[in-house]
């Protein structure tokens, strides 16, 4: 049994190796999480469990996302990048820490199965878990000890035989999942504490900043650009290098080895972690940004039927207020202003405060502070007020929406489904994702833009012409803003 394993994990690894000599980073990076790694081997971890050590598994596919995109992980951004994506992480997920618990679910389902397959005289000896070894090392596997919670659901499984309906797996890794989150935000605040880089009110600042960052990232479709979709248009992939930058931001991890001044402005000091670049507002790449995200909600409006106007004068008292999407919905005309915030922003911290506290936390205050006050005078001087509504569409430089943004956009996506012969979850799957990928791109390319620390450059032929750009800091080679050419 060893050796079988041994060479199964040794065929996940050369295939790992394949996968990450493709051309294409964004494309190896979806093939490394649905077709290597975890789910190569999750059916050798349920037979097998904890006797056998998969860390060789964790070690080749941490290697494999370091080739896809350059990035070296310390400790703490693997831990974060091998949790789920639900919980901001890149759903990597260890093998060594699921081993047991894949193991112990298995053995239960198996159990639930034997009725039905060995007859009631033998089933008596067929499985006495006491007895089996195998289950008994993943039950006792030190791995599995930090978490309480999960040991006290299998005890109760082994009083009850309840297997969860065949669920266990799932109920139990979800549960390991969030105890490693929380011990995960603990350990790298504390981190940050030990280092002694940072003191007071600059400390503090830096470790709500973590817990926004990861909240951020968490939050409900602000991760549909990571791993593509299957219906979405193929030029939905980011290029190399922008994906480097993205994954680097979503792990917290440095975009330059050193700071420099600031390509876009010319004045301020682009820093390593991306900071003043998500903040500058010169060079015109945030309005590109939020062009391209007003078009794609246009787009899926037009689809709907709702025949949106877009940038024009709709109210009767003035003109000079043009919201960015205004459409007539059952007898109401409903103005649709797009804007990008910036959860991490030093100049008003709380945002970040807002944001740590639940995912979408930032774009909710921006959308509070400074766009619900914005139509209200004019819409309340309108001869029927109570005939428009006023829909801030704000998300954060993570892809978080703010509520009332998920209502709306989620209402526009079914309107659109209804036209085309196809599920309202089909269609908000493409329109997030299309949503999504538009946040991720366009931030990464204001990073990249802004210069980073390398004095090497290349040309992006970008949609609105040439543009010149600093090329990515990669440990050990370099890749210009471009990557390698798409069809278009």
């Amino acid at each position: 049994m060893r050796a079988f394993v041994e060479e199964a994990a040794k065929s996940a690894e050369r295939k790992m190796r394949m996968i990450a000599s493709l051309p294409d980073a964004h494309v190896a990076l979806t093939l490394l999480k649905f077709c290597a790694g975890f789910v190569s081997v999750v059916h050798l971890m349920r037979a097998v469990g904890a006797v056998f050590d998969f860390a060789c598994i964790d070690q080749a596919t941490q290697s494999c996302l370091a080739t896809i995109t350059g990035i070296e992980t310390d400790a703490s951004a693997w831990a974060l990048a091998s949790l789920p994506v639900r919980l901001g992480g890149l759903g990597l997920h260890s093998c060594a820490d699921t081993a047991a618990i894949a193991h112990i679910a298995a053995t239960f389902d198996g159990e639930a199965c034997l009725p039905s397959l060995v007859t009631p005289y033998v089933l008596p000896h067929a499985m006495l878990l006491d007895e089996d070894d195998t289950f008994l090392a993943s039950l006792e596997d030190p791995r599995l000890a930090p978490f309480e919670s999960v040991l006290e659901k299998i005890q109760n499984v082994l009083q009850a035989r309840d297997n969860y309906g065949g669920r266990g797996q799932k109920v139990w890794s979800a549960t390991v999942h969030d105890e490693r989150r929380k011990a995960l935000l603990i350990s790298m605040t504390e981190e940050l504490g030990r280092s002694g880089r940072l003191q007071g009110s600059a400390l503090a600042l830096k470790q709500v900043q973590v817990r926004a960052r990861i909240q951020s990232c968490s939050a409900q479709h602000a991760s549909a650009w990571l791993y593509g979709n299957a219906e979405a248009d193929p030029r939905l992939w980011l290029s190399p290098a922008e994906l480097a930058v993205a994954i680097r931001l979503r792990l917290g991890l440095p975009i330059a080895p050193m700071p420099s001044i600031c390509r876009l402005c010319g004045t301020g000091s682009a820093d390593v972690d991306g900071v003043h670049a998500r903040s500058c507002f010169s060079g015109g790449r945030r309005t590109r940004m939020h062009n391209a995200l007003r078009d794609v909600i246009a787009d899926f409006a037009r689809r709907g039927l709702l025949a949106p106007a877009v940038e024009r004068p709709v109210f009767s008292n003035t003109e000079r207020k043009r919201p960015d999407i205004s459409y007539v919905r059952d007898g109401t005309t409903v103005v649709l202003d797009v804007a990008v915030t910036f959860p991490l922003q030093p100049s008003n911290p709380q945002y970040a405060k807002r944001a740590a506290e639940k995912p979408g936390g930032a774009a909710t205050a921006y959308a509070t502070a400074v766009k619900e006050g914005k139509y209200r005078g004019i819409i309340d001087n309108e001869p029927n007020p109570r005939e428009w509504l006023a829909v801030p569409l704000v998300v954060d430089t993570f892809g978080a929406w703010c509520p009332g943004a998920l209502t709306e956009l989620r209402q526009i996506a079914r309107k659109s489904a209804l036209r085309e012969d196809r599920t309202a979850s089909a269609a908000c799957q493409d329109f997030f994702h299309q949503l999504s990928f538009q946040v991720a791109q366009g931030v990464a390319r204001i990073v990249i833009s802004s210069g980073g620390a390398r004095p090497d450059e290349a040309v992006h032929p970008g949609a609105g012409g040439s543009v010149t750009a600093s090329r990515v800091f990669l440990p050990g080679r370099t890749c210009s803003l471009a990557g390698q050419p798409r069809s278009q």
